[in-house]
């Protein structure tokens, strides 16, 4: 678990009003899977912006009817439209307006997973945690068995990982 969040467990690892906001990236793929609930069980509440939200439910999206459904899922507008403007020179607009969002709320944890958009995020102050993450989390506080199986699934559907940065992530996890 990320050290900045340690002191904010509870007795389920995560304390309940943990603020996080979400990119489409995590929603999308553990939604693919039939894994959204790992977000629910983590998180209780998890914030996204307009972009993502349009981004995560348009019409063919796999998943699509799982996140309509999701009522852990709260939509919000962000407010500072300059930031986003700026931001979006450098990532794309539902990962700006996730990092805009996460900044105006001070959210304790930004989700996402675009490498670019998470160094940016890191530079701005951001907490963050990706997919793999998420995933490591859910085991640690015990949702989850191993992760193995189920980034199996996520990579059988598209998911992107480079097999070096699998094969450390599985070992510090004692997943060989």
């Amino acid at each position: 678990m990320p050290e900045d969040l340690q002191g904010k467990q509870g007795s389920n690892g995560v304390k309940e009003e943990l603020l996080v906001v979400s990119n489409s990236s995590i929603i999308i793929a553990l939604a693919r899977i039939c894994h959204l609930d790992l977000m629910e069980k983590l998180f209780k509440k998890v914030i996204v912006p307009e972009a993502v939200w349009k981004e995560v439910t348009v019409e063919g999206k796999p998943g699509r009817e799982k996140i309509l459904r999701a009522r852990f899922i709260h939509v919000e507008k962000t407010g500072n439209k300059r930031l986003v403007a700026f931001l979006e020179e450098f990532v794309d607009r539902g990962e700006a307006e996730a990092i805009v969002l996460a900044l105006e709320l001070n959210a304790d944890l930004l989700l996402i997973d675009d490498r670019d958009a998470r160094n940016l995020a890191k530079k701005l102050g951001l907490q963050v945690m990706g997919t793999l993450g998420v995933l490591a989390l859910a085991k640690y506080i015990g949702l989850i068995r191993e992760v193995k199986p189920i980034i199996d699934k996520l990579i059988e559907t598209g998911f992107w990982i480079s097999r070096r940065i699998l094969e450390v992530f599985l070992r510090e996890l004692g997943e060989h």
